[in-house]
């Protein structure tokens, strides 16, 4: 048998290509840059792949369709925004590496060599294998001097010096608030840590920094930063770019950090304080974040980061995982807008492309769409814990095991505390048949928030898959007691197990889950009963009321046994996910 690799020959494969520094090998699905590996997410590398093959020749558009995308009509943009991902992991000069030929296509505007493992030059003993970026620790900034009003500072000013710095090739930037102190920074391998204090007096801001050496413990550099009011942007910026020029090993920028100024200085920091409210993942700091970056927007219409804002905040208004506070074909139409509106003003928002990227998976289905846009918010910020999950979740309904888990865990290297994006590697896990390695993430997760009914909710679905049904109860009854729904419910079900048995108990709850609305949790539940049918009028509910997890229905472990079924084929089919099951042929 011949193995193909995303539509490539073994014999293809088998070669390196070898252009300007950049030298790609196929096989491993690896591309470095003067020894050092770049990150290139997967149809990125693909169009390199067959760049490389063409040796310089003009590869037409539509090449790259029929190859990229057999059988499936996607928007000629879909392409552009592949392209640009290239272009941004890259990091050269985009007219120096590849070159467009305006209505045609593109080619590598350098020479290409085409090499066997054979033929290739040892790699000097000097040269790394492969260099992770240098990885950086920004921690929330002490408020003590400050009114309670103003305390959102010591989040929101590091907060968007983190997302500056994140841009930046070289450096991974973990979220503020993954590590307390040097001993947890040590834990986690980071090399520096950002620390600061924040004050106000009269009309001006004042921030102490230190920028320290984990290993040692040793101050490197210190700096006062002092700002009127009015310059909030200034400040930030002034720390970020003392931050960039200060690091050992980080290149030297060849352009300026990006900077987002408003108009007024309010709108900067309504959007600081919004941003601050988002962070716990709760309904009511949610609604207070939507109408802080609404005002935020009415005095500076134009201010991209407050769109983009914007556009995250009515995703999470949209969660089933949130009781949707808006209905979803409101929530969703306006997350699309704003995002657009951002990307309109400046195309560089990592956070704007991963919001659109999230429309297109969880409301269009527009698979091919979210893969561009999820892959080139990466590509833009590959520290945005965000655009990671959400890309590390879309990868994993796509079948692609090994990239999703990949993915999600640099997302836990960069926040190991944020509760979220543990639940989801759970998932991920579990999706990929690690049950035991997503029950342990799960808990982990609980170590962080024991009283989290997602995390317990989670824990039960893949404890009842694995037929490990007393345990699964045990975490059922603590998910009744952390909704506020069900008080009472609990103690209930608990007398229903012990007097009626686990069967009747199991239907009593799935009714549970229907009244309030779960249907996704509802179809598994029907499956671990054993009910095919009940479960697929749940999904048909799902599809109807556009859930939020949908996309996993091709690869849920519960869902398997339904494969010939034709009435879940038809659930495929309407979800566009026939035909994705993202295994490699052979």
């Amino acid at each position: 048998m011949v193995k193909i690799w995303r539509g490539q020959c073994i014999s293809a494969v088998m070669l390196i290509y070898v252009f300007g520094p950049f030298a790609l090998h196929p096989a491993e699905r690896r591309l470095t840059r003067a020894g050092r590996r770049i990150a290139v997410p997967g149809k990125a590398l693909q169009i390199l792949l067959l760049l490389a093959e063409a040796g310089g020749r003009l590869v037409p558009h539509e090449t790259f369709r029929t190859r990229l995308w057999p059988n499936i009509v996607v928007e000629d943009r879909t392409l552009t925004v592949h392209m640009s991902t290239l272009r941004k992991a890259l990091g050269a000069d985009p007219a120096d590496i590849i070159e467009t030929v305006a209505g045609a296509g593109y080619r590598l505007s350098v020479p290409v060599r085409a090499l066997s493992r054979a033929d290739q030059p040892p790699r000097d003993a000097g040269e790394p294998q492969m260099a992770g970026a240098m990885p950086l620790a920004v921690q929330a900034f002490s408020t003590g001097d400050l009114a309670e009003a103003d305390t959102y500072l010591g989040i929101g000013i590091p907060d968007a010096v983190g997302t500056m710095l994140g841009s930046l090739p070289g450096l991974a930037v973990s979220s503020v608030g993954a590590v307390d102190d040097l001993a947890g920074a040590r834990t986690l391998g980071l090399a520096h840590m950002l620390e600061g204090a924040v004050r106000r007096e009269a009309e001006k801001l004042h921030v102490s920094a230190r920028l320290v050496d984990v290993e040692s413990g040793r101050t490197q550099r210190s700096e006062r930063f002092e700002q009127s009011q009015v310059n909030g942007v200034a400040l930030q910026d002034a720390i970020a770019t003392w931050v960039a020029t200060s690091l050992p090993q980080l290149l030297p920028m060849e352009q300026g950090l990006r900077s987002y100024r408003p108009r007024t200085a309010e709108a900067y920091f309504l959007q600081l304080q919004a941003r601050a409210h988002l962070m716990p993942f709760t309904r009511l700091p949610l609604l207070k974040a939507l109408g802080l970056f609404e005002q935020a927007l009415v005095l500076d219409p134009d201010y991209a980061m407050a769109h983009a804002g914007l556009a995250s905040t009515y995703l999470l208004m949209a969660s089933t995982a949130m009781l949707r506070p808006l209905p979803v074909d409101e929530a969703m139409p306006m997350a699309r807008r704003a995002a657009e509106r951002a990307l309109a003003l400046d195309e560089g928002l990592a956070e704007a492309w991963a919001a659109l990227g999230r429309v297109k998976m969880e409301y269009d289905w527009d698979w091919d769409g979210a893969e561009a846009d999820l892959a080139h918010a990466v590509a833009l910020n590959a520290s945005s814990v965000e655009a990671l999950a959400t890309f590390g979740q879309f990868l994993s309904a796509m079948g692609r095991h090994d990239e999703a888990i990949e993915t999600m865990e640099q997302a836990r290297r960069l926040d190991p505390r944020r509760v979220e994006t543990l639940q989801h590697l759970g998932i991920v896990y579990w999706m990929a048949g690690e049950g035991e390695q997503a029950l342990d993430v799960v808990r982990d997760s609980l170590a962080l928030a024991p009283d989290s009914v997602r995390g317990h909710y989670g824990r039960m679905m893949i404890l009842d898959q694995l037929g490990r049904r007393d345990e699964a109860m045990a975490e059922r009854l603590k998910t009744l007691k952390g909704l506020s729904v069900a008080q009472g419910l609990a103690d209930h079900l608990e007398e229903v197990v012990a007097s009626q048995g686990w069967r009747e108990a199991m239907l009593l709850w799935i009714a549970i889950l229907e009244r309030t609305g779960r249907w996704e949790g509802a179809a598994m539940q029907w499956m671990a009963v054993g009910e095919p049918a009940r479960a697929l009028d749940a999904l048909e509910h799902c599809v109807n009321a556009r859930t939020t997890y949908l996309c996993f229905v091709g690869q849920n472990p519960y869902f398997r046994p339904l494969y010939g079924n034709p009435r879940f084929q038809r659930i495929l089919r309407t979800l566009r996910l026939d035909g994705r099951t993202g295994t490699v042929a052979s």
